[in-house]
């Protein structure tokens, strides 16, 4: 058939196509620019969790004069930064200074000397005198030539070689350090030595240290001293031993400045912060007073934790994190969905950023006045109450819109959100992840709305379990009541925040244009008004659409389509004949209307219930998938029966009878669900026309209608394959052939034999039943 004659009629055509596309309002033309809504997002999103509120707190400079009486609103708790400097002082002073004991430096130097002596005795063995140079290049030590000269007198004696050995083990023995003066003034309460070796450390006072030598002076004269009690030392090789000596020790015992420090900046760190309490009442400055230090310190705490004022930086580094979002939304989601509906999905992404951020502002001011207001020790902690916020909304409320990977990544925003919100609270941005997740997650095999309940259960206990982990983290457990408080609120905010996203979701759903899961399944009761009245109007359609819709639905599942939707769409796709439903065969109970229209009239009347259907539908409210199903069910087929009989009756005089007059006006199914919608539709109505449904007769008429819908064009515009066919087909045939599956004759009763009118009554019990007719 030529493929242009089905795109006639383009009056017809664009008008269905205008009502499908999307609705035309000005809201939605609002939607379809993402880039005003990204700039939004940004611009509310920053402002939000950066806010200014309250009224200015004075920061008078010590020395001014007070202007007016200054008067504590409510319960304060301030840092006091002079307590705390001086507990941290003296957590700085009571850390001892470290010093590394390196016991391997007295067996390196005793190997040095073993080696030393050996190259001696191995050179006099070969010549009668030393080579110095050769002798001192032998060994890592420092060598002088009278160390060498020392060597030959005593003929690199065993002896000689055992004294130094002694002699270097006693004075490692008493330890060796650089600097003993710096020893006495730094240990005066102690040291921490730390055996390198072993890495074992402990504390010991000077004393226990025992005789420590200096290596500047010390070691000098004890060497001396020593070297006199050896007999095989002659007293002219003193001094060039106590030289060797001299070159060679190292200090074992040795100031380790980086560790001291270090542990002295951890001392002062791990010094909790003291605080000023300031109670309700309480005048902090009287008009006239001056200002004294304390009190400008005071003021200006009281001024930075009232408003929580923003800096220009951190309200630009929070900023930066926004469009960075706004930035991954915009490159990621086009990975989710079709490229004709990412214009619309962007906006509603980035108004539900703005939204959430909104609900966390929200949520923080109540709960901070809560908690200033309480009169209770474990109330009045701010803190207790965060566990409880709404963390998880906004990533229910996407995964039940768009699917399980955006609302990953709208999860990964909520936490970010948090963390911007409390001022970079890691533990927060963990917890609001974590919720955020398991929300999204619990929700993929949501299928009513009466399940939000266990829903918000899974997502509570998440949120209890991954608080005791943080607390745990943490390691500065509250106390017993403010843990149990934490762990209730954390509990109710899951059902909190499920319950949130079920309370936004019908009106986001209108919104937004989009159809959930959760929608199709109530447009799927049966006893819905619209359905109710096809199955009593029209009741040939009405099962005409049930088993369409288990084929769509077989079909679906074979190529991985949304069944659902299909099913759905199935039961409303011939809404349209409601209102000539005696004009269609299905229903004909009686004369045919048809026997008295021309051809073209009667495939007018036929087409017309594309038409009459989206009118329903838009009546109906029905949604857009819902429409788009209606109108593109036939997609722009011939409508064989009328124009065969119209090319039958045509004469000369008539004219030539044109196929476009005869094609639905379309458009064309655009995705697989449609595709299999508008396969399902026909292999079902042809169905009905086969006698005796064999197998081998239905397979055949599957693959014609499939052949015929492929040649006319009218999968051109889906993304069905043929593989995909294949797996549809089999699919129709599988439904088919069990709908049409052979029964054996019941016995003693011949169904198919027609019996007498005047057969007479056959009584079964009590009750008579008149067979025949």
């Amino acid at each position: 058939m030529p493929r242009g004659k089905a795109d006639a009629r383009p009056g017809s055509t664009s008008r269905i196509q205008r009502g499908l596309e999307r609705r035309a309002g000005w809201w939605d033309r609002i939607l379809d620019v993402p880039v005003l809504w990204g700039a939004v997002a940004v611009v509310a999103c920053t402002w939000l969790l950066l806010p200014r509120v309250g009224r200015q707190v004075p920061t008078w400079a010590p020395g001014d004069v007070a202007a007016f009486d200054v008067v504590v609103s409510r319960d304060l708790s301030l840092p006091d930064e002079t307590a705390t400097e001086a507990l941290r002082e003296e957590a700085r002073s009571q850390v001892l200074p470290v010093y590394d004991l390196e016991p391997r430096l007295q067996f390196e130097l005793a190997d040095g000397i073993g080696t030393l002596f050996a190259a001696c005795r191995s050179q006099l063995a070969e010549n009668d005198a030393l080579d110095s140079e050769t002798l001192v290049a032998s060994t890592v030590l420092r060598v002088q030539p009278i160390m060498v000269r020392v060597l030959s007198q005593a003929e690199c004696g065993e002896a000689a070689e055992r004294a130094l050995q002694d002699m270097v083990a006693r004075l490692y023995r008493q330890r060796i350090v650089d600097d003993r003066r710096g020893l006495e003034q730094r240990g005066e309460r102690g040291v921490t030595l730390r055996d390198l070796a072993t890495g074992n450390e402990h504390v010991v006072s000077l004393g226990e240290l025992g005789d420590v030598l200096d290596l500047r002076s010390g070691v000098e004269t004890t060497a001396r001293t020593w070297l006199l009690e050896y007999d095989v030392i002659r007293r002219g090789w003193i001094k060039p031993i106590v030289d060797f000596l001299d070159a060679n020790l190292s200090p074992n015992l040795v100031f380790n400045r980086a560790e001291t420090a270090q542990r002295v900046r951890l001392a002062a760190a791990q010094v909790s912060e003291r605080s000023q309490v300031f109670r309700r009442g309480q005048i902090l400055v009287r008009r006239g007073d001056t200002v004294t230090p304390a009190v400008a310190r005071t003021l200006s705490l009281m001024s930075a934790q009232r408003h929580e004022l923003a800096t220009f930086t951190s309200a630009l580094g929070a900023g930066l994190v926004v469009l960075l979002m706004v930035i991954a939304w915009w490159r990621l989601l086009p990975f989710f969905g079709s490229s004709a509906e990412i214009a619309g999905r962007l906006s509603m992404i980035f108004l539900l950023m703005i939204a959430c951020a909104a609900i966390d502002r929200v949520g923080l001011y109540v709960v901070s006045a809560v908690a200033l207001n309480s009169q209770s020790d474990a109330l009045s902690l701010v803190q207790t109450y965060l566990w409880g916020l709404p963390w998880a909304t906004g990533s229910v409320v996407v995964a039940l819109l768009l699917g399980l990977q955006p609302a990953v990544l709208f999860a990964v925003w909520g936490s970010v959100a948090a963390a911007i919100l409390l001022g970079g609270d890691f533990s927060m941005l963990v917890f609001a992840l974590a919720s955020g997740l398991v929300g999204a997650l619990a929700v993929q095999h949501y299928r009513e709305r009466s399940l939000f309940t266990r829903i918000g259960a899974v997502v509570g206990a998440t949120n209890v379990v991954v608080l005791a982990i943080l607390l745990l983290y943490q390691g500065a457990p509250l106390e017993p009541a403010s843990v149990s408080l934490a762990a209730l609120f954390a509990l109710l905010g899951g059902p909190l925040a499920v319950g949130s996203a079920g309370f936004l979701l019908p009106a986001l759903e209108k919104a937004f244009g989009i159809t959930t899961d959760q929608r199709l399944l109530e447009l799927s009761n049966q006893n819905l008004p619209l359905l109710k009245r096809l199955s009593l109007e029209a009741p040939g359609t009405y099962q005409h659409s049930l088993t369409v819709g288990n084929l769509a639905e077989a079909g679906a599942e074979a190529v991985g389509a949304n069944a659902l939707l299909l099913r759905v769409c199935s039961y409303y796709h011939d809404l349209g004949k409601l209102v000539k439903p005696e004009y269609f065969v299905e229903n004909q109970r009686g004369a045919n209307p048809h026997d008295n229209l021309s051809p073209s009239m009667s495939a007018l009347v036929i087409m017309s219930h594309v038409k009459e259907g989206l009118e329903i539908a838009g009546r109906h409210k029905l949604p857009l998938p819902i429409r788009q199903a209606i109108a593109t069910h036939h997609g722009t087929k011939l409508i064989r029966f009328f124009y065969s009989r119209a090319r039958d009756r045509s004469t000369r005089e008539m004219g030539e009878v044109r196929e476009s007059d005869y094609r639905y006006p379309g458009p064309k199914p655009r995705t697989k669900e449609l595709g299999v919608l508008l396969l399902a539709d026909a292999v079902e109505a042809a169905a009905r026309t086969i006698d005796n449904p064999a197998p081998a007769k239905i397979q055949n008429m599957i693959d014609r209608i499939f052949t015929d819908a492929l040649e006319d064009g009218q999968l051109d515009e889906t993304e069905l394959t043929f593989s995909e066919l294949d797996k549809i087909a089999n699919a129709f045939l599988w439904v088919l052939t069990n709908m049409y599956h052979h029964r054996v004759d019941y016995p003693g009763f011949d169904f198919n034999r027609r019996h007498a009118r005047d057969s007479g009554p056959v009584r079964l019990g009590t009750k008579a039943v008149t067979t025949g007719g």
